[in-house]
């Protein structure tokens, strides 16, 4: 009843007359008590407001109206667009900043239709991927299908109005659904088969746009992915096999002739599966070429897996897990409950994969409880290790297909993820040497509690790090998206905090030596002085 005479009386009205002030000074000072009574609940939000309150923990308790919001979605995107966005090699840099430049101008200036939490969703999306550690260019603005984005995101926002919005993923489906028409239920494309992007002599009017779909199109691990897609469609042609919408192999040109063609490890061979598809095209197409020595080594990796499949009789496909390990010289045990413990593992040999001679992987490790050795999965196309329990050496997820580790609990020597599709570590919970989650694609780390030697979180896909409590060695966190250290209490060496977003320490109460911080995390350092933490201030210079 107070509180409903209060409103009543207007006392929050600055313009209220002064014998109004001075009749109910008494109660004056409720106008900063109650002040809380006008913030935002998350019900007053809807559609793309909504998305952009969860996904940037916006505080709105702080908020009294959603001009309130948008002002804090300004800051924010401000801070976006004063961002250095340097790249690896200069030529990146100077196509960021180009690209850049038109994706705000276009944003904030010429679509008067976008308020600021809509801008903040798109330009946090396509500045998200850029680290001056690599040549990753913004996608290329298409207005006709960022208008189509956002009304999708408007629409499913409806349907679902807690859902966990990515705006560069969808836009970039978006993109590529306009050159290739074919797609799932899903939107995801279901094109198989060649696309042939001219070259400038072949289509000068379009030349811009087939620059932009040799980026599109390009396997992330190849150049013509940046900022060599405008200076080799000058040169000749440029033909992508896709499979199932995804590139496979790269065809490079120089005027008429095949000058360079590229698998997916974009390391000069031509992966063995495509071997005849690309023989079959090149040949239907009548293109002469250079390339004498991609062929040829494909020619002697078909010749050994020929040589290996005249070993196995009855068919390599079917031969038994103990006896293909046993082949390629991997000590193989069985159990009594049938499990096998192997000494190591990795693909058969160099240049010569699993899936070359036809062996499913998932298969062949399907059985395997525990490696005694060092577990190799660079190559590996298996996506679940099932049953594997234990690895008592060190283990490599860098570019495999493994994105559930399934039963692994335990990881005796270093774990490295950096570049992996790993997202979640599930029921890992011990990592005994040290963990590398350099760029890696990791969310969650699951059950990992105990990390005995150091921790590289930089430029890892990390927010928190959950029921994480001992780390033996250093922490790095510089540049990461962390801002919850979760459970972490001990760090038995430094902790590098450059350009993190850690403010909160949580639970930590040690830091071995110091920790590092720069001069404009003052929040942080405040939370090491309370603890008695000791701290070396640096200048920050840059991102």
């Amino acid at each position: 009843m107070i509180i409903s005479k209060i409103n009543n009386i207007r006392l929050f009205n600055k313009n209220n007359n002064s014998n109004n002030n001075n009749y109910y000074r008494n109660l004056y000072s409720l106008k900063f008590d109650t002040v809380s009574f006008g913030a935002m609940k998350k019900s007053e939000f809807k559609g793309i407001d909504l998305l952009v309150v969860n996904k940037f923990q916006a505080p709105i308790e702080k908020f009294n109206s959603n001009e309130d919001f948008q002002n804090w979605c300004e800051e924010k995107t401000g801070v976006i667009k004063g961002k250095d966005y340097s790249a690896r090699q200069n030529e990146a840099t100077v196509q960021r900043n180009k690209i850049l430049q038109e994706w705000f101008n276009y944003v904030q200036n010429e679509n008067s239709a976008y308020k600021s939490a809509h801008e903040l969703l798109i330009l946090d999306g396509i500045t998200k991927e850029l680290s001056s550690k690599t040549d990753t260019l913004p996608p290329v603005l298409n207005k006709a299908i960022l208008a189509q984005t956002m009304a999708e995101i408007q629409n499913n926002s409806k349907i679902n109005p807690n859902m966990q919005v990515n705006f560069l993923k969808i836009y970039k489906t978006n993109l590529q659904k306009s050159i290739l028409e074919t797609t799932d239920d899903e939107g995801n494309s279901t094109y198989t088969g060649w696309v042939k992007i001219p070259s400038f002599k072949n289509d000068p009017e379009n030349f811009d746009e087939n620059v932009e779909k040799l980026k599109l199109l390009s396997h992330h691990s190849w150049c013509t992915k940046t900022f060599n897609a405008e200076p080799y469609l000058k040169e000749g042609d440029f033909h992508i096999y896709l499979e199932e919408g995804k590139p496979k192999i790269g065809v490079r040109f120089n005027e008429d002739t095949a000058e360079e063609i590229q698998g997916k490890s974009n390391n000069s061979e031509i992966p063995l599966k495509y071997f005849d598809i690309v023989q079959e095209h090149l040949k239907d197409e009548k293109i002469g070429m250079s390339v004498e020595a991609e062929f040829k080594r494909c020619l002697e990796v078909r010749e050994k897996v020929e040589k290996i499949k005249k070993d196995f009789p009855s068919g390599i496909e079917n031969a038994s897990a103990e006896d293909i390990f046993t082949y390629f010289n991997i000590d193989v045990q069985k159990n009594k409950d049938g499990a096998l413990v192997i000494s190591e593992y990795r693909q058969p040999e160099y240049e010569l994969t699993y899936e070359d001679l036809g062996i499913d992987e998932g298969k062949l490790l399907g059985s395997v409880k525990r490696i005694t050795g060092n577990a190799d999965f660079s190559d590996s196309k298996i996506e679940k290790l099932k049953n594997l329990e234990i690895i008592d050496g060190d283990a490599y997820f860098s570019h495999s297909d493994i994105l559930n580790l399934g039963d692994l609990k335990l990881i005796k020597g270093n774990a490295y993820f950096m570049f992996s599709k790993v997202r979640h570590l599930g029921n890992l919970e011990h990592i005994k040497e040290n963990a590398n989650f350099l760029y890696s694609k990791v969310e969650d780390l699951g059950n990992l509690r105990k990390i005995e030697g150091s921790a590289k979180f930089t430029y890892s896909k990390l927010t928190s790090l959950k029921n994480l409590e001992y780390i033996g060695m250093w922490a790095e966190f510089s540049g990461s998206q962390i801002t919850d250290l979760g459970n972490l209490k001990f760090v038995g060496e430094y902790a590098g905090f450059r350009n993190s977003q850690i403010k909160d320490l949580k639970n930590l109460r040690f830091i071995g030596e110091k920790a590092y911080v720069y001069d404009d995390q003052t929040e942080l350092m405040e939370e090491l002085k309370k603890r008695n933490l000791k701290m070396e201030i640096r200048k920050n210079i840059s991102i």
